[in-house]
């Protein structure tokens, strides 16, 4: 199965403040609730166009498939991407590259709380 991930550019505006409660906890904590955060807007605003040209929501699911086509060297599961988004793991680096990538964002955005376009 082929799929296609397409998400808007503008985030939530819940999300800002998702990321302000990210300066009171640790370094580990806050980059943890950052990645979750953006991922999390990136994932619900994005589209999937599957082969028969129907669209629906991305899913973990999906995500981890089309990371695994595209990536074959990077190593993801749908559990690992469900531990990144509740906040229960960082990302690796390669991780981050490939995310940034598949939702055309520059690497950055998984990183900063900062609202850089």
């Amino acid at each position: 199965m082929s799929a296609d991930v397409v998400a808007e550019s503008e985030p939530h505006g819940d999300e800002v403040q998702l990321l302000g409660d990210a300066d009171e906890l640790a370094p580990r904590q806050a980059a943890a609730a950052i990645f979750s955060s953006r991922l999390s807007a990136l994932i619900s605003e994005s589209m999937v166009s599957t082969e028969d040209g129907a669209t629906r929501s991305l899913t973990l699911y999906s995500l981890a498939q089309h990371l695994e086509l595209a990536y074959p060297d990077v190593p993801v599961s749908q559990s690992g991407l469900y531990r990144l988004i509740h906040g229960d793991a960082i990302p690796r680096l390669d991780l981050i590259i490939a995310l940034a990538r598949v939702f055309d964002v520059p690497p950055e955005y998984f990183v900063t709380g900062e609202r850089k376009r």
